[in-house]
């Protein structure tokens, strides 16, 4: 019996190799097909090869001003509002004046005693002089009444300006606009009593925020990877979110020399200046900003995705290979690069307009090799023997 079972045994592994050898000679000649590699074709053609650097951005004024009051008081009279366009010296608010009016009342009072003191010196001094020179008073009467007259001319400055100094007290309970621009914001209302921004030790009470909005600054962090490419005087594109099919030209105008962190990425801010003639820019408004670093056109260009890197002598820092579509097979061929970035690349010499290239299917090719290599790995095991199990 054991005989027998080994004799059959030994028929089924004839069986089973013949089987694989069978198989393998009518698949070889299939695999080999499918194994070729497969191209993608892509065409040379001129076209215009741009780099930009994009980041994110802020509208912000150019000059903001915090409009404050010099003197301290309850506001009476506060004429604007929020968004409204104003020029220099126009009214923004008023204080309660009669204390300054008061003052001012007395003294020109003051002054006006003082003048007419001053005036009635002045008769006392010019009798007194003459009735001296006449030998009807002493030296010692003349000089007293020179000495009044020196008085009441000191009381008329000093009444003088005292009232100077109250006039300007009144003129301070008055704010008015330092410069055009739009009001930002409001900070106080009708009825509210503020503090001097002059004398009071908390820098005094805001009244408004002011800015000029025809030109506006456009603040952007830029990642530290694209700000070499950066230079002072650069045209950009800004792209608010509130108007994304309007694009705003500017320049930049400051390169920040600090750089800052944020969320774990290094930036630079950079800053862009943009004429906000229509006023569509807001403060606050987020934009995206473009700066175009090279720009050529009409040049010859082909896909990244072709090329590889040269070997041997010619191989160098330009230097590429592609495969070229010749007839129906595809020839390796030396190209010389100029400008690239991570999709396209300027092509110098080695190719021209209409030139097919091939990019292999390395990913296809590599799944039909992986098939292949499963399938020999199996075949190798049909005919392996068996252990023998114990006590046979």
């Amino acid at each position: 019996m054991r005989i027998l079972r080994y004799a059959l045994i030994g028929v089924l592994l004839l069986t089973l190799a013949a089987g694989a050898v069978f198989y393998l000679s009518r698949t070889r000649p299939s695999d080999s097909k499918e194994i070729e590699p497969r191209y993608k074709e892509v065409t040379v053609g001129y076209g215009t090869f741009r780099v930009t650097v994009t980041a994110d951005g802020v509208v912000k004024p150019i000059d903001r001003i915090e409009v404050k009051s010099k003197a301290s008081g309850q506001i009476e009279e506060l004429p604007v509002e929020q968004g409204d366009f104003i020029r220099k010296g126009d009214l923004i608010a008023r204080l309660d004046q009669k204390d300054e009016r008061a003052e001012v009342a007395k003294a020109q009072a003051e002054l006006d005693i003082a003048r007419a003191e001053l005036k009635q010196a002045q008769q006392t001094f010019q009798r007194r002089r003459e009735l001296f020179a006449k030998g009807f008073i002493s030296a010692e009467e003349r000089d007293e009444s020179e000495r009044s007259l020196a008085v009441a001319k000191g009381k008329v400055v000093q009444t003088a300006t005292t009232l100077d100094r109250a006039r300007e007290r009144l003129a301070e309970s008055v704010v008015r606009a330092p410069s055009d621009g739009i009001i930002l914001q409001k900070k106080v209302e009708e009825g509210q009593i503020i503090a001097s921004g002059v004398s009071n030790v908390s820098g005094g009470t805001p009244i408004v925020d002011l800015a000029d909005m025809r030109f506006v600054h456009i603040e952007a962090g830029v990642d530290e990877i694209d700000i070499g490419k950066v230079v002072m005087g650069q045209t950009a594109v800004v792209v608010a979110d509130a108007y994304p099919a309007v694009e705003f030209l500017g320049k930049v105008v400051r390169i920040a020399p600090e750089a800052r962190v944020e969320q774990n990425v290094t930036l630079f801010n950079v800053i862009v200046e943009v004429e906000n003639t229509d006023g569509k820019l807001k403060s606050g408004m987020n934009t995206t900003i473009r700066i175009t670093i090279v720009e050529k056109e009409g040049i010859l260009l082909a896909p990244v995705m072709a090329l590889t890197p040269a070997s041997g002598p010619e191989a160098g820092k330009n230097v590429r290979q592609v495969l070229v579509k010749e007839g129906d097979a595809f020839v390796p061929r030396t190209v010389e690069i100029g400008a690239a970035d991570f999709k396209q690349a300027e092509i110098l010499s080695g190719l021209t307009e209409g030139s097919v290239l091939g990019v292999a299917m390395t990913s296809r090719l590599k799944e039909e090799n992986l098939r292949l290599e499963e399938r020999i790995r199996r075949s190798r095991t049909f005919g392996r023997t068996r252990k023998k199990p114990a006590g046979e």
